[in-house]
């Protein structure tokens, strides 16, 4: 019973990506880990390492489906080497022995944490930590960030293995690691509460599946007028979506950024606003604070950003097979930690796709910040996968930093989310909204904050390459 047919690994790895947002079914893979593991045992580190590529090819294929709208070619590149990322680690794990239960979730973690960082500084979109967001399980991310939490996963699916092989003292300690994991989470330290104030999030609504070099940028930030203008707003700080604005350099001179200051002097709050600052043939994805009584008091460049959706990895190459001309001009990184001073404080800012990087709210949160704001688009994409993506990302920064996050959408989700994951308010998708509420800026650190994703990625690369060797030398 050590076999399956590769196109039943895919299936297997298609039934995986159902965890995800919007779906939800996160059970699905410890489950599905738990039958590629009971079909894998006494194989070849050869067949290892294709039993575990097609199934993550089924995985892929479907969770990777939403690049589609950005570039076809770009998911059929993207779909194998992931893929094969996440298969190559596995298949150093013994395929028996004691080892095999150190060495499977090791593997897990090690493939995500290489897939964060390569290739083109990652891409750690449709990640198995989003599965578990509703779950007990997710408060480990406070103790070892969502790295962890899929580790804890591939623990999960060894205790799944055990129920199907009927092997007792391999599912209890199994369900015993887990279960000591969240004990651990629920004493590991949190932060605490310095300020209370009112802080708001404005969704100026529009169509999905648009994008910027079709779409009437001075319309965006009309909207985004609009939708304050119509409801009276108590607001202390407000966030504007991505691409809120559009101005050619320097923005700071911008009869745009002048409006933004008067409405701040008009409301009495601090905005967070983004815009698209146009340079020639680039442009930069800009967030600036303003202060009600200074201006504008600060700015952050993006720094990690989207390929094939700012700028185009070999470019020359892909576009002998794709249209490009939707990404005309590409996009100029920023550098430095992801933080706006401003009147209330050092505010973390990540812009878009940089809330699914630990990292960049890390950084921030370690410059100071007590609170989290995430400017994202969202418009670009058809259907609601990447949005409901965006928000889990959201989700897990909120759990694992212990602070609060306005994430403000142009069409949607736009959320504000308390620091143990729960959204406090949402927008429907497309709508024209502004949500408020009572939000704390936080202070203090969670021992994710403070040793950040390395300790745990070389423990589980230690304990994989110590488990492979250990099975190499009993051959």
């Amino acid at each position: 019973m050590s076999r399956l047919a590769p196109i039943g690994r895919f299936v297997l790895g298609a039934a995986i990506s159902l965890s995800l947002p919007p779906y939800g079914l996160w059970a699905l893979t410890p489950i599905c880990l738990g039958l590629h593991l009971k079909f894998s045992r006494d194989t070849s580190r050869r067949r290892q390492l294709l039993n575990s590529f097609c199934l993550w090819m089924g995985y892929y294929t479907v969770a990777l489906f939403w690049m589609t709208d950005l570039t076809f070619a770009g998911w059929v590149v993207a779909t194998p080497v992931q893929a094969l990322i996440m298969a190559t680690p596995m298949a150093f794990v013994p395929s028996s022995g004691p080892g095999r239960c150190i060495a499977f979730p090791s593997a897990l973690l090690v493939g995500e944490a290489i897939r964060w960082v390569v290739p083109f500084g990652g891409v750690p979109m449709s990640s198995l930590a989003m599965g578990p967001i509703d779950s007990y399980l997710v408060d480990v991310v406070r103790v070892g960030g969502p790295l962890l939490l899929i580790g804890s996963i591939g623990i999960l699916a060894l205790a799944v293995e055990g129920v199907l092989s009927t092997q007792l003292r391999t599912v209890l300690g199994a369900l015993i690691t887990v279960i000591g994991l969240i004990a651990v989470a629920q004493v590991a330290p949190v932060g605490q509460t310095e300020a209370v104030i009112q802080g708001s999030v404005v969704q100026a609504g529009g169509e999905l599946g648009t994008r910027a070099a079709t779409s009437s940028q001075t319309a965006v930030f009309n909207r985004h007028l609009e939708a304050v203008a119509s409801r009276e707003v108590e607001t202390d700080l407000m966030v504007w979506s991505e691409s809120s604005v559009t101005a050619t350099a320097p923005l700071e001179r911008s009869a745009e950024l002048s409006t933004i200051v008067q409405l701040a002097q008009s409301l009495d709050a601090v905005i967070v606003a983004n815009f698209s600052e146009v340079d020639g043939e680039y442009f930069r994805n800009a967030s600036v604070s303003v202060n009600p009584d200074t201006g504008i008091a600060d700015r952050y460049d993006k720094v990690h950003l989207v390929p094939f959706g700012e700028y185009i990895p070999l470019r020359s190459f892909v576009e002998r097979f794709a249209d490009l001309s939707l990404i005309s001009r590409e996009a100029l990184p920023g550098s430095g930690p992801g933080v706006l001073h401003s009147s209330l404080g050092p505010i973390g800012n990540v812009i878009s796709f940089e809330v699914y990087f630990p990292e960049r709210v890390r950084s921030g949160n370690r410059s100071g910040a007590r609170i989290i704001t995430n400017p994202t688009l969202a418009s670009s994409y058809e259907n609601s996968l990447v949005p409901e993506q965006s928000l889990a990302s959201a989700r897990l920064r909120a759990i694992e930093s212990d602070r609060w996050v306005l994430q403000a959408s142009t069409t949607g989700y736009s959320a504000i989310v308390a620091p143990d994951g729960r959204v406090v308010e949402q927008s429907n998708l497309r709508e024209q909204a502004v949500l408020t509420s009572t939000v704390e800026l936080r202070t203090g650190q969670t021992w994710a904050t403070q040793l950040g994703k390395l300790p745990v990625s070389v423990i589980a690369l230690l304990l994989l390459a110590v488990s492979a060797l250990h099975s190499s030398k009993r051959r």
